[in-house]
């Protein structure tokens, strides 16, 4: 990885949000969340201005996506710099999906899934042509923007479908749900369909998965689906609820709130359920983490890119399962290989020169969503509560390592 020294440039304000940055990106004085959200604004995008004036003044508390591009966008034109939008023009040959990508506020989780993936239905990233421009190769993440991709679609089908009235088929998207109040029992449910989804997602990005033991395999991806669920549920919710920081996804269709969870386990099928309300609000899980995770990943304001590149460092953080060496050092390869494909997006495609610090922010983050250990003891305290008899699929987690 290629040695970044600390920047001895000075600190200055962006022109358009007035947070501190010490790189003019994009040529002028906006900071990286700015020039993102410029580079991946949609080429004749139809951004509503949220006071109909199209005057959102700048400034920290500027919250209206057609003001920011638009202030972007005369700021270059008065400095006379040109900026490549990162956008798929009308000759590239993309997976067309109507219902992600061109409405209006989709999230950015699924909105850059197009902008650089070709058409892979017939061929593997592996064995795709040299990417334009000459940019770097980055397998891996092409990989999981696929399998991530897929892997959402079928646990949003899923989970939808298995409610008791399901939507309409014309209903479902990936942007708009519809979502839920979690409880009990669509937790259950949403943990295996998760569970389900992650054995096949784990092998189309790792395939060497596939030749594992079962049951090392099984372990591999309990102790991942512990960091996964919570660091995905955070983020999408500041994804698709941006103004709730109170919300996180529980499933990938179902949420938890504090203002959702006075019955959270009316459906549960025995046991204590007001002693299961109360240790929920008291326990290490208690709602106001939610607010504080929600506000940490608002202020490092991940792209897809980053979330995906975390996503691998996680499932490759063992933690105390045991792993033989094999597994060990195909862990070290994997996570040497997606943190250079990181500097090369970093350099080529958000074409930053100094972004240490930036790679020390997501660092940070990892430690914040290894809950395994607080998730087992809340399993525990389910099952001394009768929620969750021993055999119990959920509770059966806890034990799988």
């Amino acid at each position: 990885m290629p040695a970044k020294g600390v920047s001895k440039k000075m600190d200055r304000e962006c022109l358009v949000c007035s947070s501190q940055t010490r790189v003019a990106h994009l040529g002028i004085d906006v900071c990286r969340a700015c020039s993102v959200f410029y580079r991946r604004a949609e080429k004749g995008n139809t951004y509503t201005c949220r006071t109909s004036t199209k005057r959102c003044p700048v400034g920290p508390e500027l919250n209206c996506k057609r003001c920011r591009f638009d202030h972007i966008d005369r700021l270059l034109k008065q400095s006379g710099a040109t900026v490549h939008l990162d956008v798929p023009s009308s000759n590239k040959h993309t997976i067309p999906d109507p219902s992600i990508s061109q409405q209006e506020g989709c999230p950015k989780a699924f909105r850059k899934y197009e902008s650089d993936v070709r058409d892979r239905s017939h061929s593997t990233p592996s064995t795709s042509a040299t990417p334009p421009s000459g940019r770097t190769e980055l397998p891996i993440l092409d990989r999981l923007k696929v399998s991530y991709r897929t892997m959402s679609r079928e646990r949003l089908i899923s989970e939808l479908h298995a409610r008791p009235n399901p939507p309409h088929p014309l209903e479902i998207s990936l942007e708009r749900g519809p979502f839920f109040a979690a409880s009990f029992g669509t937790l259950t449910l949403s943990n295996r369909i998760l569970l389900t989804a992650l054995l096949e997602f784990e092998k189309g990005v790792f395939p060497e998965i596939a030749k594992l033991e079962l049951k090392e395999r099984w372990d591999i991806t309990v102790n991942f689906f512990y960091r996964f669920r919570l660091f995905e549920g955070v983020y999408r919710a500041g994804e698709l609820f941006p103004d709730d920081l109170d919300r996180a996804f529980g499933g990938f269709t179902t949420w938890f709130s504090p203002k959702g969870m006075e019955n959270f386990y009316g459906d549960a099928p025995a046991g204590d359920k007001a002693g299961a309300q109360e240790h929920m609000r008291h326990s290490s899980l208690r709602m106001h983490e939610i607010r504080a995770a929600r506000e940490l990943l608002l202020r490092t304001n991940l792209c897809h890119e980053e979330f995906l590149v975390l996503i691998v460092l996680m499932f490759w953080a063992f933690g105390d399962i045991p792993v033989g060496e094999q597994m060990t050092q195909l862990g070290e390869r994997y996570r040497e290989a997606i943190m250079k494909e990181l500097h090369a997006f970093y350099r080529e495609q958000l074409r930053l020169d100094d972004y240490a610090t930036r790679l020390g922010e997501l660092m940070m983050l990892l430690p914040v969503f290894d809950r395994t250990h607080d998730m087992k003891e809340h399993f525990e305290m389910l099952r001394l509560l009768d929620i969750l008899p021993e055999d119990h699929f959920t509770y059966q987690l806890q034990k799988a390592d």
